[in-house]
């Protein structure tokens, strides 16, 4: 990977730092270590931090997704980075930020596909609440957002991992795992590819910041919200619905998803047309990984 072709991150000063490994066990661990040394006033093996910082690894060993499940993480073939910056927001909003990188992602994704393969049909790139995107049925991203918190400040790192040039996947991921590559039958610039996402990501943090809420990304978001008034299932400990002392087991029904709020919230809907909110937990969705 040619990480000098990234410099122009540094000008729209959407980073300050990037730190390349041709291979480690994590990017977002070696961001959560760069801050915790800073916090414990030493310098981390590349020196002092600045942020906002890239990590980005040709090679992860462990790296790991939602719920702790590992990632597959081949040289040469994905993205594998982690965006760590110290956010302007109320640590009730961090949850937010892994929707702005879903928005990042696909918009990152469908400009390069428009500008390099346009007969590929950009509108087949839809995001998985809260952090997956997906292109058909399959997972082609994955997102962890992280907070590292101190006693008078706080740190989020955003990982994230894109099947780029993956050119096929194993018996037992073949039917919930593809790549662009797969997708569209050519080799993608990962360096382009991370210039776009982490510039566009960096822009919807800034305006993140200023609104304090995602109402400027819910129309958006939700156009490209996959479970979008489709049936899912929950399995979740933390759905509200203030008309109802109902106990989380009865929540592994199925529902209608409605979108998300202005909080990131999915609503969705039961039998009886009562609408709830969902801000955490897994998301099966009809069609989707298998779920049929």
């Amino acid at each position: 990977m040619n990480i000098d072709t990234l410099k122009p991150l540094y000008n729209i000063e959407a980073v300050r730092k990037i730190e390349y490994y041709s291979e480690t066990d994590s990017t977002n661990q070696r961001a959560k270590e760069d801050i915790r040394n800073i916090e414990k006033n030493e310098e981390s093996e590349n020196g002092s931090l600045e942020l906002p910082c890239l990590y980005i690894a040709d090679i992860q060993t462990a790296g790991r997704g939602r719920m702790g499940r590992p990632w597959k993480s081949d040289s040469g073939e994905g993205i594998w980075m982690s965006y760590s910056f110290r956010p302007k927001l109320a640590p009730d909003k961090i949850p937010g930020i892994t929707l702005l990188a879903s928005i990042a992602v696909a918009r990152g994704i469908s400009e390069y596909i428009k500008n390099k393969e346009p007969s590929f049909n950009v509108g087949e790139i839809k995001i998985k609440w809260p952090n997956d995107l997906v292109i058909g049925t399959k997972k082609v991203c994955g997102i962890l957002t992280e907070l590292v918190s101190s006693d008078d400040s706080y740190s989020v790192i955003c990982g994230i991992g894109v099947n780029v040039n993956t050119p096929s996947f194993p018996g037992e991921l073949q039917d919930k795992a593809t790549s662009l590559l797969i997708e569209t039958g050519k080799v993608c610039s990962r360096e382009t590819l991370i210039y776009l996402i982490i510039r566009k990501l960096s822009e919807l943090i800034e305006e993140y910041e200023i609104s304090e809420s995602l109402d400027f990304i819910l129309e958006e978001y939700n156009s490209l919200l996959i479970s979008m008034n489709k049936e899912v299932i929950i399995i979740d400990n933390s759905i509200t619905n203030n008309n109802s002392t109902k106990k989380q087991s009865d929540y592994l029904n199925t529902f209608i998803s409605r979108g998300i709020n202005n909080t990131g919230a999915l609503l969705i809907e039961d039998s009886s047309g009562n609408i709830s909110s969902v801000s955490s937990g897994e998301v099966s969705v009809r069609g989707i990984y298998g779920y049929v």
